[in-house]
């Protein structure tokens, strides 16, 4: 196995992660617009993107247990880090040290978006269930009508007057 394949999807990868951030932020857009079709939609694409992204990963890790089978079997932990470690020819460990670099970053940036995007989504349960507490009359226990008791106020049943004497 060749490390340019590798280095190939891995970019192919990457790209798909970029247009999930951009789904992202579209998402951002359509919550805060309370466009439940359109974001809805989004939804699905953002699940055939991670769908492709899981495809291509699992062909990556392929290629990449391929290639340390091949020039490096003694080495445990087959990651694109320690294949950066296993590399000599510069052109690719450069490309790809600048690819997971920009992974890195990337993934962060992605991170960031949807906890945005899920404190929106909090928010907006929070602000809908407040509406529906306010609409809605709370009921209380009290509504039927009860006897009086004696703290509210009445007397027992004793009499002014002493009526043993």
């Amino acid at each position: 196995m060749s490390v340019q394949a590798i280095i190939e999807k891995l970019e192919k990868i990457y790209q798909l992660h970029e247009s999930l951030l951009k789904l992202s932020k579209e998402k951002t857009e359509q919550i805060k617009l309370n466009e439940i079709e359109s974001f809805n939609q989004i939804l699905m694409t953002e699940r055939k993107h991670v769908q492709a992204i899981e495809q291509l990963e699992a062909k990556r890790v392929e290629e990449t247990q391929a290639w340390f089978q091949q020039n490096a079997p003694d080495v445990r932990e087959q990651t694109i880090n320690s294949l950066i470690g296993q590399l000599e020819d510069s052109d690719e460990k450069n490309k790809l040290e600048k690819l997971y670099g920009d992974f890195i970053i990337l993934l962060a940036d992605l991170k960031q978006q949807e906890k945005l995007n899920h404190d929106l989504t909090q928010q907006s349960l929070q602000f809908v269930q407040l509406s529906l507490e306010m609409i809605q009359p709370k009921y209380q226990s009290d509504l039927n009508y009860k006897k009086p008791t004696k703290s509210q106020g009445q007397r027992g049943n004793t009499s002014a007057f002493d009526s043993r004497a």
